[in-house]
């Protein structure tokens, strides 16, 4: 009996949190709230305003993660094939891989920490190391170059990649949630509706975000 009350308490948990967890899906920026974030980068003072602009514009159309916009190197990106190539593996010892790295030997007392930084940092997953076309748009190949004229690479922390998105979001005065996963959904939702899917690579965009974002749309 005990534990078939436990049990049922367990769903009854599960489901109250299905029922109240918000998905990214749910905060993408429609075509004018993201016009208008970009709109709002430019108000921001130097260097602030272009490093916002380059991670909307990463991950808003590009569909970057923050981690990947973090580490981004201007070696990442061949301009003869107008790719950016996100490598499986970039040496870092940043204090977030450095966190990363710490929390992994804390899990697994056989390894250490100098054996974890070894293998920061990396993205996400196998898949997420990807080629992704960077000729989407002349405005995106305008940003692109002008930042890495002034940078060779990202050039604060992976917290910074946070405070720019909110901070552009704040002087779009945006109400809804804005912070840089559900810019990577606006991309999978853009590129979708505009059907040009065709250019970026499969692993750009998980195909779970586009299924979900091409249901909401043809329920509109």
């Amino acid at each position: 009996m005990t534990d078939n009350y436990q049990q049922s308490n367990e769903w009854a948990q599960q489901h109250r949190q299905s029922l109240t967890t918000r998905h990214t899906h749910e905060d993408v920026l429609t075509d004018r709230e993201f016009e208008l974030l970009l709109e709002a980068c430019s108000s921001l003072p130097e260097p602030r305003d272009l490093q916002a602009r380059f991670v909307c514009l990463a991950g808003g159309r590009l569909g970057l993660r923050a981690g990947e916009i973090a580490h981004f190197r201007t070696d990442w990106i061949d301009w003869d094939r107008m790719l950016l190539r996100i490598p499986q593996l970039e040496p870092c010892e940043c204090g977030y891989c450095r966190r990363q790295a710490a929390q992994e030997t804390t899990h697994n007392e056989q390894l250490t920490h100098e054996e974890a930084m070894d293998t920061r940092w990396h993205p996400k997953t196998v898949a997420s190391a990807r080629s992704i076309p960077i000729d989407l748009s002349l405005r995106l190949e305008l940003c692109l170059e002008r930042f890495t004229d002034q940078h060779d690479s990202f050039p604060r922390s992976r917290t910074t990649v946070n405070r720019r998105v909110t901070a552009a979001a704040e002087a779009a005065d945006i109400d809804d949630r804005v912070y840089p996963h559900c810019l990577r959904a606006t991309a999978a939702s853009y590129h979708a509706y505009h059907s040009s899917l065709v250019k970026l690579d499969s692993n750009t965009i998980p195909k779970s975000m586009l299924v979900s974002i091409r249901c909401r749309r043809s329920h509109r």
